[in-house]
């Protein structure tokens, strides 16, 4: 009898250190392992971390908006309809009636503007510039000089480089027109070219083509011809 209680006795010895010892390692294995961890990650790594946390953050905020295009109007003339005017723009007549609050379509009074949602009708004009046109054209563009080949003048001509308006002809600026289509002084936006004043004549130019002023003569050969373009004309002066 006794020595069975003191073969259990034993056995609880036993099973006692044992536990102990394995929770002891156990403990000593998840403590060493986390600061081998940590004291083996040298500073470029942890620097490399914290960068990689600092690029992940910024991609999770917000995204910066865009400003909102300024409005586009459009200042009805006489004789216009809401279909001519969304045919003009590339709308739908509806989308018109909508952004505008319009119930009656034929209550268009002349001198009216209308909204013009810019991102449907794809016109963006440049910043700074009035937002109302008051006409629409498509456009056959040409390209011209000063000199001879162009305006039969050479530099030595008193009003060699001069407009039929009385400026100097400036490349990016100047294009000659039609002036019972294009009245002399107007800002004309052109699709793909951007913002020109109606500043001289031709006597070629007739109806809605319209004849960009540029120094080189090479380059405004290459320019050549180039049709169904886009014009606004609008209120304001360049």
């Amino acid at each position: 009898m006794l020595h069975s209680n003191i073969f259990r006795l034993a056995i609880c010895f036993i099973l006692i250190v044992t536990l102990g010892a394995a929770a002891e390692r156990s403990a000593y294995a998840y403590h060493t392992s986390a600061d081998l961890a940590e004291t083996a990650m040298t500073s470029q790594e942890w620097d490399a971390i914290l960068q990689r946390d600092a690029e992940a953050e910024a991609r999770t905020e917000s995204p910066v908006l865009k400003p909102a295009s300024s409005p586009v109007f459009y200042k009805v003339r006489s004789g216009d309809t809401l279909y001519r005017i969304s045919r003009s723009f590339g709308i739908p007549v509806q989308t018109l009636l909508a952004v505008n609050g319009i119930n009656d379509p034929g209550s268009l009074q002349a001198g009216q503007q209308l909204q013009i949602p810019s991102e449907q009708a794809g016109l963006e004009l440049p910043g700074g510039q009035e937002g109302i046109i008051r006409q629409v054209l498509t456009s056959t563009l040409t390209a011209y000089t000063a000199g001879v080949e162009s305006t039969g003048k050479k530099p030595s001509h008193p009003e060699y480089g001069i407009t039929y308006s009385g400026s100097k002809a400036e490349e990016g600026r100047t294009i000659a027109v039609d002036p019972t289509v294009i009245p002399m002084g107007s800002t004309v936006f052109i699709d793909g070219i951007g913002i020109r004043k109606a500043e001289d004549i031709g006597s070629a130019i007739r109806g809605s083509r319209i004849d960009l002023f540029m120094d080189d003569v090479k380059q405004a050969r290459e320019f050549g011809v180039k049709k169904n373009v886009k014009v606004y004309v609008l209120e304001g002066k360049a």
